[in-house]
């Protein structure tokens, strides 16, 4: 269905209740007097839709993105912000990633794409078979791959707002579907989107929320310092529910679940790197196993060969 919603507020209560209407659980505090908010949606409330929010004095916004990947552009005034507490750069487009965003400005303009994440899953899976029921979005940066790509995405962004904030849209379908195609293609392509798919042993399964929270949060963090302590604040979740739910729906533990993900993205790197740039102790340090015996002998175990054998190949 499509949106097309616009407000103007002067009350802080009042513009925490706006903003909720778009991000349930948002919170909004330390404002200035005078205050004014201005609010507007546009696009299609079951995938793609375009935010623009201008707040006219300082102010501080915590938001739960549930479901959703956001990509923002600020312009104008002071803008910090944070992404499951990454901070980001907000001189350029950022993304947000599923869990909490957090902001602190004053006299900003910002304009926010939300996409679904379903959605948005199955077009970086387009055509490879993996987005189905199970698969997961991987988002290694917050920021646009280049330069060139984030300009690209500035572009798409303003068309998008433009095409949904047309009144005579609703009677050109295939204007409207072109256009979602087009916002979460650019995303995929501008901030270097993949997909991988978690399987159980019963087959591809749709992830309970705390499970997906922690997933993510390891994905993101990997290669930090973190635990399970770590992992089940982040999934909302205490150590021992964190743990059942891992075991039902994964048949594995976070801690494994956790090695697993590191030597994936060692792996990653040693497939990509020479012998001339890096060293197997290197890497292993890098993504938090202190003995390199026992990280060569687990990803042995995992990929049927030496992390020296990858890395000369």
């Amino acid at each position: 269905m499509l949106v097309d919603a616009g407000f103007t507020t002067h009350d802080r209560g009042e513009a925490e209740d706006l903003d909720r209407r778009v991000y349930p659980g948002s919170t909004l505090r330390d404002c200035d007097s005078p205050f004014t908010f201005r609010q507007r949606v546009v696009g299609d409330d079951a995938s793609v839709s375009v935010a623009r929010f201008e707040v006219s004095s300082r102010s501080e916004l915590a938001v739960e993105f549930d479901g959703v990947v956001g990509i923002a552009t600020a312009s104008g005034g002071d803008y910090r912000a944070a992404t499951n507490d990454d901070p980001v750069d907000a001189a350029k487009p950022f993304l947000i990633r599923p869990g909490t965003a957090r902001s602190w400005s004053t006299h900003h303009d910002l304009t926010v794409v939300n996409l679904d994440l379903a959605a948005l899953t199955r077009s970086a899976g387009a055509g490879d078979g993996s987005a189905r029921a199970g698969a997961r979005l991987r988002m290694p940066s917050t920021a646009p791959l280049t330069d060139a790509a984030g300009n690209y995405w500035r572009h798409v962004a303003r068309h998008a707002g433009s095409v949904f904030s047309a009144p005579a849209l609703s009677g050109y379908e295939l204007v409207r579907r072109a256009t979602i195609d087009l916002v979460l293609a650019s995303a995929v392509d501008a901030f270097g989107l993949t997909v991988e798919t978690v399987r159980s042993p019963a087959g591809d399964v749709v992830l309970p929320g705390a499970v997906r929270r922690a997933v993510q949060f390891i994905d993101d963090h990997a290669a930090e310092p973190i635990g399970v302590a770590e992992v089940a604040e982040a999934s909302r979740m205490s150590v021992r529910g964190l743990q059942l739910a891992f075991r039902r729906a994964l048949d594995t533990t976070p801690t494994d679940y956790l090695r697993r993900a590191r030597l994936s993205h060692a792996r990653t790197q040693l497939t990509c790197a020479t012998p001339d740039e890096t060293t197997v102790t290197d890497v292993a340090l890098e993504w938090g196993f202190t003995n390199t015996s026992r990280f060569s002998r687990a990803y042995r175990e995992a990929y049927g060969e030496s992390p020296r054998q990858t890395l000369e190949r």
